[in-house]
Parts: C-alpha cells; sequence; structure tokens
C-alpha cells in the first residue's frame, strides 16, 4: 500500500490577504538522524523553524529526498512517497524550492529554497492508500521577505465607504503612487472588487525612477539607496478623478507587502486640468469646429464623412470646469448668421442662445455614497432644461452657472449644450402639389423656389459668475451650413394608388408612364416601360431605382444608376437594362412587380442622420 502526501501552502501577505504558493515545488526528505535537534523540531511551531538554504545545504539533503510536487494555481500539491520510507516510517522534513512568485513582474533570479518544518506524519487509510494531508500558510513576515528577494512588491487593501458603517465600495479605481523628490511614479492600479478589496503588484523598477533612468534607477530621497516606496493613494470612480490622499498623506518607505484599508466619507470631484472650451459637434461624429467645416461651403470635410450639411438639434461637444481663476464659472453660447460660408462674423453681430433654444442637456453627474451595498454609488445626471425631481441649473440671465456641489463631476469632451437650430434658421415648408404627371420633370417655380442652406457661426464664451471683466471667448465653429426645409403634398405611389405625405425631409416621388397615360392607375403594362422619377432636397447623397419580381432563367433587369443633377434636384425617366441585351419589356414573366425609388440626403446632427428616403408604384405585366 502506499503513501500519498497531499495538501495546500499559501503565503499571508496580510491578515486577509493570502495567495497559493505557485511557481513553487514541495519537497519531502526523510530524517537520517533522529537527535535532539530533529525531536525539537518536530514538536515546534513551523514558524519557528522557517530557514532559507545554501547550496551546501540542499546538496547534502539531495540523497534523504523520497517525494516532491509542484504546487498548482490554487495551492494544492499531491504526491506519494519512493524509496524506503515504508521500512523507516519515520517524521519528514518539508521543504519549498520557489522559482517564481505570484503576479512577479521582475525578471526571474535562481531558486531559493528554505524548510518550513520537520513533521511525524498520521496516516489515515484510504481507498488509495495511507493519506498525510498537511495544509499551512508561512507567516506574512517570512513571505513577504521571500516576495522582496523576487522583487515582487505588493499592496492589499480594502477600500470602504467610513460614513455608511464602513460599507464596502466596489467597482473604484485604486491607483499606488510613490511620492518621490523628481516626480511621482505610479506604481500600478487595480478596481475594487464586490467587497472592496484590491491588489496591486509592482516591482522596484516602478518606484526607483529618476531623471537619469532606465540608466540609474534609484529610489529618492536618498539616503537610503534600498528605502522602499513612499506610497499614497489616488481614487477614480465610474473613470472620475475623486480628491482623495496627497502626497503629503504618504506611508513612508514601505516593505514588500503594504496592507492598508482607504476610507471615503463623501465624493469630492476636483476642478479639471484642462480650460473650458468648446470643440466638436456631436459626440458620435466628433465633427471639429474648425479643420472639419470646409470653408468653401459650411458643410463637413472630413474624409469618409463629407459635405454634410447640420439640421434640427446638434450636440455642442466640449469641457466646462467649475471655476475660472479660482472662482465659480459660467458660460452660454451665441451665434451669427452669415450671408456666405466664406464670410468672417461681425464683431459686433452675436446673438446669445437663449434658454428656450436649449433642449433638456446633460452637463455632467453629481456622485454619492449611498450605503446601499449593492449599489454603493450612485451617479446623479444634472440638466440644462429639466423638470423636478432631476437637478436642473438655473439660468443667470443668458449665462449657465456651472454647478459648485463637491461631487459634482462636469462634463468633458463631451456634450456641453444642445441647440435647436430651429430656432435660429426657422423651419421652411414647401408645398410641393402637383398633378402626377409632373413627377418627373423640375419642380423649382415661384411657388416652389430653390430655399438653399443658411450659415452660421457657433461660439462659447465664459467668465466668472457675474464678473462680464473676465469674459472671454472659449471657442468659435467656422460658419456651419444648417438645412431646415420640410417638402409637404408630396405625391407618393404615383398613378397606381395616389396620396400625398406632409413634413418629409425630401420630395421622392416616382411613376410610370404607362400608368399615367392611362384611364386609371390599374393599366398594365405589356410592351413599355418608362420610369419617371422625381427627388428634391438642398444636400442630396444619392438617387437609385431598384425593380423587384420574377425573372426567366438566365435573364436579369435593372435599372442605370442615376447621376445627382445641380441643387436641389434630380429627376427624369429611366428604362429597364436588361441581360441579354436583346430582351424587353416583351419578355417579362406575366406577373407582378415593384420599382422603388430610394434617396439619402446628407444631413446630420452631428449624432446622426437621416435613413433612406423611399417611394414605390407596383404594375401587373400581361
Amino acid at each position: 500500500m502506499g503513501f500519498i502526501l497531499r495538501g495546500n501552502l499559501a503565503g499571508e501577505l496580510c491578515k486577509d490577504c493570502k495567495e497559493p504558493l505557485f511557481g513553487s515545488v514541495v519537497r519531502f526528505y526523510r530524517v537520517a538522524n533522529l537527535d535532539t535537534t530533529v525531536i525539537t523540531n518536530v514538536a515546534s511551531d513551523p514558524k519557528n523553524t522557517l530557514q532559507i538554504l545554501d547550496e551546501k545545504q540542499i546538496k547534502a539533503k539531495a540523497k534523504f529526498l523520497i517525494a516532491e510536487a509542484e504546487i498548482d494555481k490554487n495551492g494544492n500539491y499531491e504526491t506519494s512517497l519512493k524509496g524506503d520510507y515504508e521500512q523507516y516510517d519515520g517524521p519528514i522534513m518539508i521543504d519549498v524550492l520557489t522559482k517564481r512568485v505570484v503576479n512577479q513582474k521582475s525578471k526571474d533570479r535562481d531558486p531559493l529554497q528554505f524548510t518550513i518544518t520537520t513533521l511525524q506524519p498520521r496516516w489515515r487509510e484510504t481507498n488509495d492508500g495511507l493519506l498525510f494531508y498537511w495544509k499551512y500558510c508561512l507567516h506574512h513576515r517570512f513571505w513577504c521577505g521571500i516576495r522582496e528577494l523576487f522583487d515582487a512588491w505588493v499592496i492589499c487593501g480594502r477600500l470602504l465607504d467610513c460614513k455608511n458603517n464602513n460599507t464596502p465600495i466596489p467597482g473604484a479605481k485604486v491607483i499606488a503612487m510613490d511620492d518621490d523628490w523628481i516626480t511621482d511614479d505610479e506604481l500600478g492600479s487595480d478596481i475594487t472588487d464586490n467587497t472592496g478589496h484590491f491588489r496591486i503588484d509592482y516591482s522596484s523598477k516602478d518606484f526607483k525612477q529618476t531623471f537619469l533612468s532606465p540608466h540609474i534607477n534609484i529610489e529618492t530621497p536618498f539616503p537610503p539607496f534600498n528605502s522602499g516606496p513612499d506610497v499614497y493613494f489616488k481614487l477614480e470612480i465610474n473613470g472620475t478623478p475623486v480628491e482623495f490622499e496627497k502626497p503629503s498623506d504618504k506611508r513612508n518607505n514601505v516593505g514588500a507587502c503594504l496592507c492598508v484599508t482607504l476610507c471615503v466619507e463623501d465624493i469630492v470631484i476636483p476642478p479639471l486640468p484642462i480650460p473650458a472650451s468648446f470643440t466638436n459637434f456631436g459626440l458620435l461624429r466628433r465633427i471639429k469646429i474648425q479643420d472639419e467645416i470646409n470653408t468653401a461651403n459650411g458643410k463637413t470635410q472630413r474624409p469618409g464623412f463629407v459635405d454634410y450639411a447640420f439640421y434640427r438639434t446638434i450636440n455642442l461637444i466640449g469641457t466646462i470646469t467649475k471655476t475660472l481663476n479660482g472662482n465659480p464659472m459660467e458660460y452660454m453660447f451665441e451665434y451669427q448668421e452669415v450671408i456666405n460660408p466664406t464670410d468672417l462674423p461681425a464683431p459686433g453681430g452675436w446673438q446669445p442662445v437663449l434658454p428656450n433654444m436649449i433642449p433638456t442637456t446633460v452637463i455632467g453627474n453629481l456622485f454619492t455614497l449611498t450605503g446601499d451595498p449593492m449599489n454603493p454609488i450612485d451617479k446623479e445626471p444634472y440638466y440644462i432644461n429639466s423638470i423636478a425631481p432631476n437637478q436642473s441649473i438655473v439660468f443667470n440671465g443668458n449665462w449657465i452657472p456651472v454647478p459648485q456641489n463637491a461631487n459634482f463631476e462636469p462634463h468633458q469632451d463631451a456634450e456641453i449644450l444642445k441647440l435647436n437650430t430651429l430656432a435660429i434658421a426657422n423651419m421652411v415648408s414647401i408645398d410641393m402639389s402637383s398633378p402626377t404627371s409632373a413627377i418627373g420633370s423640375a419642380s423649382v417655380s415661384p411657388s416652389k423656389p430653390h430655399t438653399r442652406n443658411r450659415y452660421f457661426a457657433i461660439r462659447m464664451k465664459q467668465r466668472e459668475e457675474n464678473n462680464p471683466a473676465t469674459e472671454i471667448v472659449a471657442g468659435t465653429s467656422k460658419p456651419i451650413a444648417i438645412y431646415n426645409v420640410e417638402y409637404d403634398n408630396v405625391n407618393k405611389h404615383g398613378s397606381w394608388a395616389p396620396k400625398t405625405v406632409n413634413n418629409r425631409l425630401a420630395a421622392v416621388s416616382v411613376d410610370i408612364q404607362e400608368i399615367v397615360s392611362g384611364t386609371s392607375g390599374c393599366n398594365k403594362i405589356t410592351d413599355a416601360l418608362h420610369v419617371k422619377y422625381s427627388a428634391r432636397n438642398e444636400n442630396l447623397s444619392s438617387v437609385s431605382l431598384s425593380i423587384v419580381g420574377p425573372n426567366k432563367p438566365g435573364q436579369s433587369f435593372s435599372f442605370p444608376a442615376i447621376a445627382l443633377m445641380p441643387a436641389p434636384e434630380t429627376f427624369g425617366t429611366s428604362q429597364l437594362v436588361f441581360t441579354p441585351p436583346t430582351d424587353t419589356v416583351n419578355d417579362l414573366l406575366p406577373c407582378a412587380y415593384t420599382v422603388t425609388l430610394s434617396t439619402t440626403v446628407k444631413l446630420t446632427t452631428g449624432d446622426g442622420e437621416p435613413g433612406t428616403i423611399h417611394d414605390f408604384i407596383s404594375f401587373c405585366k400581361v
């Protein structure tokens, strides 16, 4: 019957922070001479018998090795005794050979072997043989000393809401910093788990940085040259920096294992390091207010997103701060219409964006510790033009005061104002009433005038609250093209099932000449098919015809591509193109077919564009 050794080995970092001895090998030796020292060691606490061995000691005991096993990632091991132990049946000495330690960041060093203790196994009989199970956790002083020899430094801690019964704060980013005489080094970071625990691993390279690095790395201030880092912590919640510790709160010259409990009572958002500024149109498109606006036409000019005009509500993107020159800040937007996009705005021509021009806008968030373990941090939006119970600013005339709450996080590179462009470029409605016979021909006339894009420059201003002397401009756009036009009484479905629709972004209509010329909208197609189409909008992007219906084997048919005409409309008549080219309308199968006119327009809010606009008509081929 065999002898089985099974167990678990771990190292203590802190009282509530342990790790398996993964990366190590446990070795078992029989004891050659049962002298008084051995008997004493058998009876001793292992923490009193721990000893690092030199090469000579390891070599001397090699012949007494009776078993060894790799320690897995959970700290478990299992092996069987070999040799003549069954005749010996005495105490065994337990060593550990460590090759690497958990989360070691530095380069490998030579393996290190140490003795833990000497034991007299108490075997119990199992189906597999005689089993001895031994579990042990190395004392933190010894194990942290081993880690330091492997240049593996660690911080174990817990983040708590001390104002609400020490509730754990999960999901927060804890950043460990080393206060240094030249520049502070970031040692590492971790996200707290559901119990508020975090662990940060680093090496001496992370804190021995100087202006001479990487050629000379020393910990400063000096001497001594072998000192540990001076640690303080930064904190981020939901990506937002929170006022927490300062370098003056540092823990001096910490060892290889640092155990901390960090306490947060209130969330205080520090001032943003970058100044307030208006920079982009739209969170999705992020069109730069200068570089990505074409001076020639006021439209977008980013590669892959060219020649779009703006419409409806646009999102103004930038950064706001709580203070300016150390005092509470407020900001506002202004606009100015110019005749041509190449025109420079007049210095005295700016008009304020009034409160009633601003749809509901989120400008930041309030962060609050709730004391609820399931939801420890509450994030509450702060609005412009919202209603109770939502938090909403109170206008100072046309100025927007930035909330001064300590836990307010103002938007950074995000929306700072939504602007309803209908308030500065009012909606124009064009009545497209006309007989279906007009489809396929020009529509511009005195009653349906050519309504062009309008051009507006937009700028942001900021100042200390109620202090006009401190007003400064914080971002001015080039004049942008805005097109707020709708089309009413637009013909749909031609002469087949005629109707009209209103409030269309583009006037899109299709008809079939052979149906128009007939006595009703249900005329059948026999030997000719002439499709008439019209699409109107100042910013047309594409116009195309397609057809759905059955085809004979080997036969296909489609409409040729439609080239855009000069603004504001594209119109004409098209006929099917067949393969083989000898086929004609006469060769269509007797069935029902549907012709669709599809149009897209180059309009954007900065966050989205209109979808495809359609019209269709069906016919029967006999």
